[in-house]
């Protein structure tokens, strides 16, 4: 059985920089004081359980926090409660990636312009969370072109997708958002990592017979993948981890191909070429 690996597999540039400044606040720490993150710092169970390990831990409510450190995750949080970690005396290391840091200030600047701003995304996702706070009572979630009927009828509107939204799908939202209201800037938003793995598991998914998507079910920008890759009608299994694979689905294949997402560690995906060279086709 052949093994294909997707060159754009693996962290992102924002998810490697937030592992490295929560790794670089762990050695530095010499106060005895906690150290923690407001949910986990990249949605990947098995990397924030490593960080974990050196003293980083991930809490789900960080108000109940006295003391210590707080490190503000890839993928941002609500701008009014980094203000209030300061206000409580909290060291705040803002470890949100430069990406999605581009989005706040886009919306920050536009709803100041008195823009309505547009977000396309999970409206349950984090990033989103974050970038709403940037354009507080000036704004609409929306995730599909069915909802775009929903927006209200307003004079202009800026569009920004979450950075990890599917680069088609926001295309359709954007053209449908424009075609609604006159005064329209669509902002492509989208990160470059995510669109290169995005069109490169699709070119990926038509040359094998099994796709291996590897990462956490939690990460939007995973999921994504392996949706990309069913759409395109190749059997594909969403793991994190290598013990997850099953044989007896790749029966017949005698390629596979195998990306990861942009929160999954180099370890992780070695580990599930390692099991597949194992198998036989």
């Amino acid at each position: 059985m052949r093994i294909k690996l997707a060159k754009t597999a693996g962290f992102c540039m924002g998810v490697q920089r937030a592992i490295d400044m929560a790794l670089r606040t762990a050695e530095s720490a010499c106060d005895g004081k906690p150290i923690y993150t407001c949910g986990p710092l990249i949605h990947n169970p098995q990397a924030v359980a490593e960080l974990e390990s050196k003293g980083v831990r991930s809490i789900a409510d960080w108000r109940p926090v006295g003391e210590g450190t707080m490190i503000i995750r890839a993928h941002g949080m609500p701008i009014e409660e980094i203000g209030e970690m300061r206000a409580r005396g909290l060291t705040v290391v803002d470890a949100t990636c430069p990406h999605v840091v581009s989005s706040q200030n886009r919306i920050k600047k536009a709803a100041e312009e008195g823009y309505f701003v547009v977000i396309v995304g999970d409206p349950r996702h984090p990033e989103i969370l974050s970038l709403q706070s940037f354009a507080p009572g000036n704004h609409l979630v929306i995730s599909s072109v069915e909802e775009v009927g929903t927006l209200p009828a307003v004079p202009k509107a800026i569009v920004i997708a979450q950075t990890t939204f599917h680069e088609k799908q926001y295309a359709l939202i954007a053209k449908a958002v424009s075609e609604r209201i006159a005064d329209c800037r669509i902002v492509q938003s989208i990160c470059k990592a995510t669109s290169n793995r995005q069109a490169e598991v699709e070119r990926l998914a038509s040359e094998v017979d099994a796709m291996v998507v590897v990462g956490g079910r939690d990460s939007a920008n995973t999921r994504r993948l392996a949706e990309i890759a069913e759409a395109r009608g190749v059997r594909t299994v969403h793991i994190e981890t290598a013990g997850e694979l099953d044989p007896a689905f790749f029966r017949g294949a005698e390629t596979v191909g195998v990306t990861a997402g942009a929160s999954t560690p180099a370890w992780i995906t070695r580990s599930v070429i390692e099991r597949l060279e194992t198998f036989s086709s």
